[in-house]
């Protein structure tokens, strides 16, 4: 056998073994089938991860949020103005009244005289006044005196803005070392009482 003839013989070997046209159509209609409904089925499957890391990362974002505690934040500002109170640091002004503090610290962004409370420090004398600042806020740090026994307290007064709006409508009373904190919102202020 010859070259040629080796050649026609496995061509004609391979077109017998070829499919029928009705074989071959039949079979790409059912690809053509599993093609569409895996299309239809399947459109989530690459957004699927997505959903899953997003789930993940609101239910973390919810636990972190559940663990902030307001009242450990103000324990904390507490802390901090005890701590002030029991400072010796000078005093910017002597004044005997809200409008003689405020009147003698004219760099303050807002009023010291309260709006509420006025029963509760009408027992204190105002001594005098010095600038501070609480939580990155401008506040007035007022040294008075307890008019029935006497003890030097303070009065804090600073803005409810960036990390000491969180205490807005809070009233409480912590117990630092060996101060009470009385802390309240008033018009947007916040004020804390040592004793």
């Amino acid at each position: 056998m010859n070259e040629s003839e080796i050649d026609q013989k496995v061509r004609d070997c391979f077109l017998s073994q070829s499919l029928s046209a009705k074989s071959v159509e039949a079979i790409l209609a059912k690809g053509q089938e599993a093609r569409l409904v895996g299309e239809r089925g399947s459109w989530w499957k690459p957004w699927a991860s997505v959903a899953a890391a997003a789930a993940v990362v609101m239910l973390v974002a919810f636990q972190l949020g559940k663990q902030y505690d307001v009242s450990e934040f103000a324990r904390e500002v507490a802390g901090e103005i005890a701590m002030r109170h029991n400072g010796s640091r000078p005093l910017d002004i002597e004044a005997h009244s809200f409008d003689e503090v405020q009147n003698g610290m004219k760099d303050l962004a807002f009023s010291v005289a309260p709006a509420a409370k006025k029963g509760l420090l009408s027992a204190y004398e105002i001594i005098g006044a010095r600038y501070c600042w609480l939580e990155g806020q401008q506040g007035v740090h007022m040294r008075m005196r307890n008019r029935i026994s006497g003890t030097l307290c303070t009065l804090y007064i600073a803005s409810l803005n960036g990390p000491l709006a969180d205490l807005k409508s809070t009233e409480n009373e912590v117990h630092v070392g060996v101060n009470d904190v009385t802390m309240w919102e008033d018009s947007n202020r916040l004020f804390a009482l040592v004793e």
